[in-house]
């Protein structure tokens, strides 16, 4: 489970930024970890702000931390392609740029972070708290001294060939990433997590075929039918079939003479396609094309599988705009899903920006959930959470967020 991430000097995000998930004992809407480090912790969470405001740049800051842990090991352009410091201060487009992760996996609670320019690791670092024992330990840290790495790695908590693993780390590369590829044990159970447990959406028209590519599994076409059936969509069947991309219309032919012979052919790889079925007034089923769905029926397919995989694992989903094109009773089904013990049995999580703020008044979305981006004049993003305004106000939060009692709203003239 997500319980922090902080961002500083990426895209909009200047100053340090931190996003929790963390919730009080009270709170309706958490649930108890077992982990003192972080006792209770949302599963859901909402942000809320004006066009450009830094709702999207946020999700991009979670990708770029994951895909730098990912990439860094066999990439040794990965900081530059992802150094994007914050362009609209002048001191801050050299300064280097700051992620830090703190989640639940496997039993413990773990905070990982790094520090980066587009040359180098500046610092990083990882600690663990066990829920077992509740006291926190040290990993490892690392930090560059404008000569070398000064490393701090506690031996009876890194166990294995630890010299070796530092010295096959670049300065442009995560120990973590180059340690868990050189057989690190210790830190398969954080890297995991890292890799795997949060998954962003930025686009949900970019998703891809994911929910269609497990329909040769066993029960999964029952479960996305399923799915379709519970929010009205009347479909009677879906078909889903498996193609290379040479049987495709978009398959690239091999060039003839007169033809660029520059250009690639793209490798072989399997595609999906996917077709529906209703039935027509004499019950006859119908076929059509997946493109001819409306945009609501094809982003909802598309979400299905993430979904499913995030309630399955125990994961934590972000979508950016999680609302659009679905029906404000479709999307309250998906809200439902993540707040209900018998639907997400593992813990997981669903993190969501949205431009409409009736998406709060379900009975899912407390206001301990509900967090602010803005900003200000000089273009830097700030989040705030939405507690951190003390108010009798007894109205939805709707109409005091449209009234601009809490910032993040545009600033319209006239």
């Amino acid at each position: 489970m997500l319980v922090e991430f902080s961002v500083q000097n990426h895209r909009s995000f200047r100053n340090k930024q931190s996003f929790l998930m963390t919730a009080f004992k009270d709170s309706e809407n958490a649930v108890a970890t077992g982990n003192s480090g972080a006792p209770f912790v949302l599963q859901q969470a909402c942000l809320f702000g004006a066009n450009g405001s830094g709702k999207s740049g946020l999700i991009m800051s979670m990708d770029t931390l994951f895909r730098i842990i990912s990439d860094s090991f066999k990439d040794e352009q990965s900081l530059k392609k992802n150094y994007e410091p914050h362009l609209f201060h002048s001191r801050w487009h050299n300064k280097p740029t700051e992620f830090e992760v703190t989640f639940l996996h496997d039993g413990s609670l773990f905070q990982y972070g790094f520090i980066y320019n587009a040359e180098r690791v500046m610092e990083e670092w990882l600690f663990e708290r066990p829920s077992s024992t509740g006291s926190q330990r040290q990993i490892f840290t690392r930090e560059y001294n404008g000569y070398d790495y000064e490393w701090d790695i506690i031996k009876a908590n890194l166990k294995g060939e630890r010299e070796s693993w530092k010295a096959q780390t670049r300065h442009n590369a995560l120990f973590v990433s180059t340690a868990i590829h050189l057989n690190a044990e210790p830190l398969k159970r954080p890297f995991k997590w890292l890799t795997r447990g949060l998954r962003t959406i930025s686009d949900i028209g970019f998703i891809g075929q994911y929910t269609a590519s497990r329909f040769d599994e066993d029960a999964w076409k029952g479960r996305v039918i399923e799915f379709l059936s519970d929010i009205d969509l009347q479909l009677e069947d879906v078909e889903v079939i498996e193609k290379s991309y040479f049987e495709t219309e978009n398959f690239q032919k091999l060039p003839t003479e007169d033809q660029d012979q520059s250009k690639p052919i793209l490798p072989e790889h399997k595609v999906f396609e996917i077709y529906t079925y209703r039935k027509d007034e004499k019950g006859v089923k119908q076929l059509l094309e997946f493109k001819d769905e409306s945009r609501g029926t094809r982003a909802f397919f598309k979400l299905i599988g993430p979904i499913l995989y995030t309630l399955d694992k125990g994961y934590t989903l972000v979508v950016d705009e999680l609302n659009t094109h679905l029906h404000p009773l479709a999307f309250r089904y998906i809200i439902r899903m993540f707040c209900s013990s018998k639907t997400n049995k593992n813990n997981a999580q669903l993190i969501f920006t949205s431009p409409d703020p009736t998406v709060t008044e379900g009975d899912c979305i407390g206001r301990d959930q509900i967090w602010l981006v803005d900003k200000g004049d000089d273009l830097a993003s700030c989040i705030i959470p939405l507690s951190d305004y003390k108010t009798n106000d007894e109205r939805p939060f709707r109409k005091g967020y449209l009234h601009g009692r809490y910032g993040a709203v545009p600033r319209l003239a006239g």
